[in-house]
This record gives C-alpha cells, structure tokens and sequence, in this order.
C-alpha cells in the first residue's frame, strides 16, 4: 500500500498519509513532497486537504538529515501556492503537527491532541515547529508547549489558536467547497498577503495589497465575477 495517495473530487484535492503507524519518515516525506508536486501542477485543484488514517495524522521525531534531501513534509506543503487545510482526526505529534502548522487551516475532531516532544528527546524541531508554532499561538504559549513536549486535547488546542475548528470530515469538506468557489488567482494573492502580513510594516502590507489588486484587474475570473455580480448568477472562474 503506497505511504501517501491522492484523491480529486471536482476542484478539492486530498492527500492521505497511509503509512502504519502513522509516522512521517524519510520515504513518506519524499511521497508526500511527491503528492504535493502533483497537485500543485494541476489546475483544476483549486483546495487541498491533507489527513491521515486510522486515528492518527502523522507523528514522528527525527534528527535533521545532514541535507535536507528530502525535505521535510512541512516545507513541502509551506510553498503550495493552493489554500490548504490540515483535517486531523487522533494523534498530530512532533513532524505531524509540523506537518499541520505549515498548512494555512486546521480543524480536528474532539479525540485530537497535539503536542511537540523534540526537546525531550534532545533534539529541536526542524520542519518549521518553532516558527509556525509561534505564529500560530504566540511566543508563550509555544514555549509552554516546546519546552516540556506536553501534549493537549482539542479544546485546549482550539483555545490558544492552533486549530481554527472543532468538527467532523464534513466540517473540513464545507470548507474546502466554499474555498474552492472562489477565483483561484485571487484566493492565491490572498494567501500570498496574508502570509504576509506578520513580516511586514503596515505600509508595506497595504502597498503589497495594493499591487496584487492591481494585478487581478487583467485576469479573466475577475471580469467574470464583476459580469456575474451585475448580472445576479453564480460565477464560474478558470483561473485565468
């Protein structure tokens, strides 16, 4: 059985991590960085969702390979130009909550937990657990977590910001269907920005804002959506 597969259904991409027990080694960070290479040059993916199986996501702690070759599977999904949306149902450990953390969404069920043991095993986290997870919780929070490798159920994770829902699969696939609606180039810009926005001033935000706007006005999808606006009917954006 392959480490990794994907499933399309219409514009939503899902790439499942299928590995027992679950754990984010060498081979199935290469087959996930695969996967995620497959759908990024496919233009009638518009939304990918990454899950795991059998109550897990994904976990594991390694040491960081002398080369990064391959990659971690954080990095990977981290330069997808799609929305992503991490879907987690049981156990996202160490790499697994790496994994989620580069995603730009996570929602997990009410038996999920979460937690980062790098320190505890004398190693640090080097799939991007340090930075992501300061963005996403604040610098305190993520030393509470880092430091001591505790692990928290969904609430908690809910609570402090590491996940945006609590919910079932069809909570994810609501999602992913309303962001699949959108105009693809400008859900793209829109990640780009927003991504964006704890590294820059203000004033360059804005001006950032400013010039991908400038640059939607020549694509086709935004004359579709003002032509569908005025003429009150669901537009149908290419991505073009």
């Amino acid at each position: 059985m392959p480490s990794t597969t994907v499933v399309l259904d219409g514009h939503i991409a899902t790439i499942t991590l299928t590995s027992e027990p679950g754990t984010l080694d060498a081979a199935v960070r290469e087959a996930f960085a695969a996967a995620v290479r497959s759908v990024a040059d496919d233009n009638d993916v518009r939304v990918v969702i990454v899950a795991g199986t059998n109550g897990v996501f994904a976990r594991g702690v390694e040491p960081m390979p002398e080369r990064l070759a391959p990659q971690g599977a954080g990095s990977a999904i981290a330069t997808l130009q799609k929305p992503t949306v991490a879907w987690i149902d049981g156990e996202c450990l160490d790499m697994g909550l790496e994994l989620a953390l580069a995603c730009d969404l996570r929602f997990a069920t009410t038996m999920s937990t979460f937690g980062l043991g790098s320190v505890q095993q004398g190693m640090l986290p080097w799939d991007g657990g340090t930075q992501r997870l300061a963005r996403a919780v604040g610098r305190g929070n993520a030393l509470r977590l880092l430091l001591t490798g505790e692990i928290i159920g969904a609430d908690e994770a809910l609570r402090i910001g590491l996940v945006e829902g609590i919910g079932d699969a069809q909570t994810v696939a609501d999602w992913a269907e309303r962001a699949a609606a959108g105009a693809p180039i400008a859900s793209a810009y829109t990640k780009e920005a927003t991504a964006s926005a704890g590294d820059l001033t203000l004033a360059q935000g804005l001006a950032l804002e400013a010039d991908l706007s400038v640059l939607l006005q020549s694509t086709a999808d935004r004359a579709e959506g003002l032509d569908a606006f005025a003429t009150k009917r669901e537009p149908g954006f290419e991505g073009r």
